[in-house]
Formats: C-alpha cells, sequence, structure tokens
C-alpha cells in the first residue's frame, strides 16, 4: 500500500529524518516503524479498555463484604 504525505512539519520532518539516520533507516523505513508503534499503542490501549471493563464486570459479580471492623476488635481483645 503507498501513501503520500502532505504538509508535514518541519519539526517532525527533521526528528524523523534524525531519529531515521540514527537507526540506520530510510526515512520510508522510520516512517512506517513509528506507525507500526503507534498502532500497536492503539491496540494496547483498547485491550486495557476491555480488561479493565472485564475486570469491572467480575468485582461486581462477588458479594459484597461484610464490615472487618468487628473481626478487627475481637482478634484485639484476644
Amino acid at each position: 500500500m503507498n501513501i503520500t504525505l502532505k504538509n508535514v512539519p518541519d519539526k517532525i520532518y527533521r526528528e524523523m529524518k534524525r531519529e531515521a539516520k540514527q537507526q540506520g533507516r530510510s526515512l520510508n523505513a522510520q516512517i512506517i516503524r513509528a506507525l507500526e508503534a503507534d498502532v500497536a499503542e492503539l491496540e494496547r490501549r483498547r485491550r486495557l479498555a476491555e480488561l479493565r471493563k472485564e475486570l469491572d464486570r467480575f468485582a461486581a459479580s462477588l458479594p459484597p463484604l461484610e464490615d472487618s471492623a468487628p473481626l478487627i476488635r475481637e482478634d484485639r481483645q484476644r
């Protein structure tokens, strides 16, 4: 798949070019690498949101906890 980027801010272009050179990659390869990292982060955040919902559902399914204060008082009196 080919795409064309237009109006890339100079600062971003310079940073991507510098990073590409530092990593021994072409500018194109560096941009692809950056896009891959961004997509991986989006997927990670999406998965974390799903896991959070699953955890919340699980927590809601647990029976309510009783007040522990009486048990603590009883234990202290021993």
